[in-house]
C-alpha cells in the first residue's frame, strides 16, 4: 500500500459577502510537492466555506484512490458536514442545506475510493506551517484572473435521491417545495437590485449581493416602516405614475402638479421633483452630516433603496485594507432612511390630502424625525446596560459631531435620560 498522506486544505475569499467576491481553495502537501493547489473557485457561490470545501474536493480529485489520506483544515463547517451531519442531510433530501451541490460532490469523492479517508481539525492562524502554507496557497488561488475549472459531476450510482419519510417533517417538505419551484423573476425588482449594486459600488467600491441588499431593507439601523417602504421602492410597487396613467380618467393621478405635469416615479419625487421639501430636506441632510466622517453621497436612487447596505470606511494607512466606521455607517444609513421617507410622506399629503407646506414645518418635522431616533438609541443603549467597548456606546459613536452644544454635554449624556439632547438645528432659508 502506498504511504499514507497528510494534506493540508483552506479556503479563501476577498471582499466576502457582497458580489464581488472572489474565493480561493488551497491544497498543501509539502513544499515543492507537484499535488500542491492554487485554486480559484468558479461560479456564482462565493465564500469562505466554499473555498474550503472545494479544496477536499479538489484534492480527492487529485489523489489516488488507493492512497491513504488525513486532511488537516481549520474549518469545522466541512469536518461536521462530511463526518457529522452528512446522513441527515441524505436522510433529508439535502433540503435546506446550503452549498448542498459541494458536499454531494466531496461525498462522492470520498466514497469512491478504496483507501481511508480522515479529518483532523487545526485551528487556523495559529503557526500551524501546514495551515499557513494552505492559506496562502488559497489567497493566491483568489487573486488569479481566471477562475479554474471544477467538476462536481455525481456518478448516478452513487447519487441518493429522494428523502427518507421518516425524515420529512411538515416545515422541510414545505421549504422542499419551494426550493423546487420555479420562480418567476420579477423584471421590475431586478432592474432596482442592477440599480442599488451600481450605485453602492460608487460608494463602497464594491459590489453588493442580492441577498445583502434585500438584507439592507431589514437593518436594525433602519425603522421597520422605513424599510418596508424601501422593499416597496425596490419592487417598484408605489402606486405612482404609469400605474395611473395605463387607467382611462385616471391619467392626472399619475402626473407632477409641481412640475408641469410630468409623469412621477420614485427617482423624480425622491430627487428631480421641484417641491420644497424635497430640496431642502436633502440640504439639512447634508448639512448636519459631521465633515470630518467624510465626503456626503451625491444622491441616487439606488444608494436611497439600498441605504440599509451602505458603509462608510475609515481612513486607513496605505497598503492595508479600509475598516467599515460602524458609527459612521449606522448615521448616514439614518439619515438617508429618514430623510427619504419623509420626503416620500410629505409629497402623499401634499398631493392627496393637499396639505401645504411650508419651509419651517418642513425643517421642523425633519429635526423632530431625526431626534426621535436620537431619543430612541438613548433609551435602547440605557435598557441594554451594556458596557461599551473603547469608552463610547453604539448612540456616541454613530450621533458625533452632530449635537447641539456638544463639548458642553456630560461623558454620559447617552444613557442619562434627564439630559436634554438634540440634534443641531437646521438652517433654512427662513433662520438664516
Amino acid at each position: 500500500m502506498d504511504e499514507h498522506v497528510v494534506v493540508y486544505t483552506d479556503g479563501s475569499c476577498t471582499k466576502n459577502g457582497t458580489a464581488s467576491a472572489r474565493c480561493g481553495s488551497g491544497v498543501w502537501i509539502a513544499d515543492g510537492h507537484p499535488k500542491n493547489m492554487a485554486l480559484r473557485v468558479p461560479g456564482e457561490k462565493q465564500s469562505n466555506q466554499v473555498g474550503e470545501i472545494v479544496a477536499v474536493i479538489a484534492c480527492l480529485q487529485n489523489m489516488d484512490n488507493c492512497v491513504p489520506v488525513t486532511f488537516v483544515t481549520d474549518s469545522l463547517y466541512v469536518i461536521e458536514g462530511l463526518t457529522k451531519n452528512l446522513g441527515d442531510w441524505e436522510d433529508r433530501g439535502w433540503v435546506g442545506v446550503a452549498n448542498r451541490e459541494y458536499f454531494q460532490a466531496a461525498a462522492y469523492q470520498l466514497r469512491r475510493r478504496s483507501a481511508t479517508s480522515a479529518f483532523r481539525w487545526v485551528k487556523g492562524h495559529s503557526g500551524d506551517e501546514g495551515n499557513e502554507n494552505a492559506d496562502a496557497l488559497a489567497k493566491e488561488g483568489a487573486g488569479k484572473a481566471v477562475a479554474d475549472q471544477l467538476d462536481l459531476s455525481v456518478q448516478p450510482s452513487f447519487r441518493l435521491s429522494g428523502a427518507k419519510l421518516a425524515a420529512v417533517t411538515q416545515a422541510i417538505a414545505y421549504r422542499g417545495i419551494r426550493e423546487r419551484a420555479r420562480r418567476k423573476e420579477r423584471r421590475k425588482s431586478v432592474q432596482s437590485l442592477d440599480l442599488v449594486r451600481s450605485n453602492l459600488e460608487e460608494v463602497h467600491g464594491h459590489l453588493e449581493s442580492d441577498k445583502a441588499i434585500w438584507a439592507g431593507t431589514r437593518s436594525k439601523d433602519i425603522q421597520r416602516k422605513i424599510g418596508q417602504f424601501l422593499f416597496m421602492a425596490i419592487h417598484q410597487t408605489h402606486k405612482i405614475g404609469t400605474f395611473w396613467t395605463n387607467i382611462p380618467n385616471y391619467e392626472e393621478r399619475g402626473r407632477c402638479g409641481e412640475c408641469d405635469g410630468e409623469i412621477e416615479s420614485m427617482e423624480h419625487i425622491l430627487l428631480e421633483c421641484q417641491a420644497k421639501e424635497r430640496q431642502q430636506i436633502w440640504k439639512m441632510a447634508e448639512d448636519l452630516w459631521p465633515p470630518g466622517r467624510g465626503d456626503w453621497p451625491r444622491m441616487r436612487l439606488g444608494l436611497i433603496m439600498g441605504c440599509g447596505s451602505v458603509k462608510v470606511h475609515a481612513p486607513q494607512e496605505e497598503g492595508r485594507d479600509p475598516k467599515v466606521d460602524r458609527g459612521a455607517t449606522r448615521l448616514m444609513r439614518i439619515l438617508i432612511s429618514e430623510s427619504a421617507h419623509l420626503i416620500w410622506v410629505m409629497r402623499c399629503q401634499r398631493v392627496i390630502q393637499g396639505v401645504a407646506l411650508t419651509q419651517d414645518s418642513i425643517a421642523r418635522r425633519w429635526q423632530n424625525a431625526v431626534n426621535q431616533r436620537l431619543m430612541t438609541d438613548r433609551v435602547l443603549e440605557t435598557r441594554t446596560k451594556k458596557k461599551p467597548r473603547g469608552g463610547s456606546g453604539q448612540t456616541e459613536q454613530t450621533w458625533e459631531g452632530t449635537l447641539q452644544d456638544e463639548l458642553q454635554l456630560p461623558d454620559n449624556w447617552a444613557t442619562t435620560l434627564e439630559v436634554l439632547v438634540g440634534i443641531k438645528p437646521p438652517r433654512t432659508p427662513s433662520t438664516g
